[in-house]
C-alpha cells in the first residue's frame, strides 16, 4: 500500500504557528504578571508612604502639644503663636507636616446655654442670636441661618423633655424634643445631654450641613463659657454686646496684636469703648482661661499622599498637664 506523505514546507509552517502563539501566549502571561506585580509594588510604597504621612502629621502634633506645653501664653510662644495665625509647616525627614492651632476657648460655648440649675442663660442665648444675625449678613440673602436652632440646641442638651420657646424672640423661636424627632422618616430621640464634640449638632432641627459649615468656626463644646479676648475672632467680639460695632471689634483685634491685652480694664483704652460695651465685655470674656482647650489640626504629606489629625488638647492651668481629649484621623 502507498503512503501519502505531507510535504515538509506544511509540517515546518504548522510548527512556525505554533511557536508563535506560544509566544504571544507568554507574553501576554508575562506582561499581566508584570502589571501585577507593579501594581503590588505600587500599593506596597502607598501604604509605606500613608504611613509616614501619618507619623508626620502625629509629629506635627506632637510639636502643637510640646508648645502648648511650654508656652506661658500662647502670643509669647513663636512656634504656638504663628500656628494660632494660620498654618506652620515643618519639614520632617522625607515628608512634611502643617499644622494649625485654633483656641476653643475663642469661641461660644453651647453647653452652656442653660446653667447647672437648668435656668436658661439669657445673655449667652441673646449672644448666640446676634452671632446669628451677624452670620446671615455675610450672605447675599439665599442662605439663612434660622433663630430656631438656638431653642433646638438647648433642648439637645438639656436634661429635660419640655420644648424650649424664647419668651424674648419674636418669631423661630420653637425647639425641639424627641417627639419631633421621633417623627422624621428616620426617627431617633433627642440627646438630653451636653455635647462631646461640635459635629453631634448636625442631627439637631434646623442644622443642616451647609449650617453647621457657616458656624462651626465659632461655637465650642469646651471651657468655661467665657471669651479668651486675646484670641476671639471678630464675629464673636461683636457678639459679645448689641452695641458692638464692627469697627470697634477690629481695633481690639488691633490692639491685642501689637500687645496682647493683660487686664480686661485696658478694654478701656480702645476708642469709642463705652460703658455698656465694657461691662457686656467684662461679665463675658477673659484674659486667663481656667482651662485652656486648642483644637490641633495637623496634616501630614508624603509625595502625593496625605493625613490629618483633628484632635481637641486641653492645658490643666492647676496641673500643668497637657492632655489630648478628642483624637480623629482623616
Amino acid at each position: 500500500m502507498m503512503k501519502l506523505k505531507l510535504p515538509k514546507t506544511e509540517n515546518k509552517g504548522f510548527v512556525v504557528v505554533v511557536v508563535l502563539c506560544t509566544i504571544m501566549a507568554l507574553s501576554v502571561l508575562l506582561l499581566g504578571f508584570n502589571y501585577q506585580s507593579r501594581t503590588s509594588l505600587r500599593a506596597v510604597d502607598d501604604f509605606r508612604k500613608s504611613r509616614q504621612a501619618l507619623n508626620c502629621a502625629r509629629a506635627g502634633l506632637n510639636i502643637a502639644i510640646a508648645a502648648i506645653n511650654r508656652a506661658a501664653g500662647v502670643r509669647t510662644n513663636r512656634t504656638l503663636s504663628n500656628a494660632l495665625s494660620g498654618e506652620k509647616t515643618f519639614n520632617i525627614g522625607d515628608g512634611d507636616c502643617s499644622v494649625t492651632v485654633i483656641e476653643e476657648n475663642a469661641k461660644l460655648n453651647v453647653n452652656l446655654l442653660k446653667d447647672k440649675s437648668g435656668s436658661l442663660n439669657q445673655t449667652r442665648v441673646e449672644q448666640l442670636l446676634r452671632l446669628i444675625d451677624l452670620l446671615n449678613e455675610e450672605q447675599d440673602g439665599s442662605f439663612r441661618i434660622s433663630y430656631d436652632i438656638a431653642p433646638s440646641i438647648i433642648d439637645w442638651t438639656d436634661a429635660d423633655d419640655q420644648t424650649t420657646c424664647l419668651p424674648f424672640v419674636k418669631q423661630e423661636n420653637s425647639g425641639a424634643e424627641s417627639d419631633y424627632y421621633g417623627r422624621l422618616n428616620t426617627a431617633y430621640r433627642c440627646r438630653n445631654a451636653s455635647l462631646c464634640a461640635a459635629e453631634e449638632l448636625l442631627p439637631v432641627k434646623g442644622i443642616t450641613p451647609e449650617v453647621f459649615e457657616r458656624i462651626r468656626d465659632y461655637i465650642t463644646v469646651y471651657g468655661d463659657g467665657k471669651i479668651s479676648i486675646n484670641s476671639a475672632p471678630k464675629r464673636i467680639i461683636e457678639s459679645l454686646s448689641e452695641n458692638m460695632d464692627s469697627a470697634l471689634a477690629q481695633m481690639i483685634i488691633d490692639r491685642r496684636q501689637l500687645r496682647p491685652f493683660e487686664s480686661l480694664a485696658e478694654l478701656r483704652d480702645i476708642p469709642g469703648m463705652t460703658d455698656s460695651i465694657y461691662y457686656a465685655i467684662k461679665n463675658a470674656a477673659t484674659i486667663n482661661p481656667a482651662d485652656r482647650y486648642y483644637r490641633v489640626i495637623s496634616r501630614g504629606n508624603v509625595d502625593r499622599l496625605g493625613c490629618t489629625i483633628d484632635a481637641i488638647v486641653r492645658k490643666n492651668i492647676r496641673t500643668k498637664n497637657v492632655e489630648v481629649i478628642l483624637y480623629k484621623e482623616l
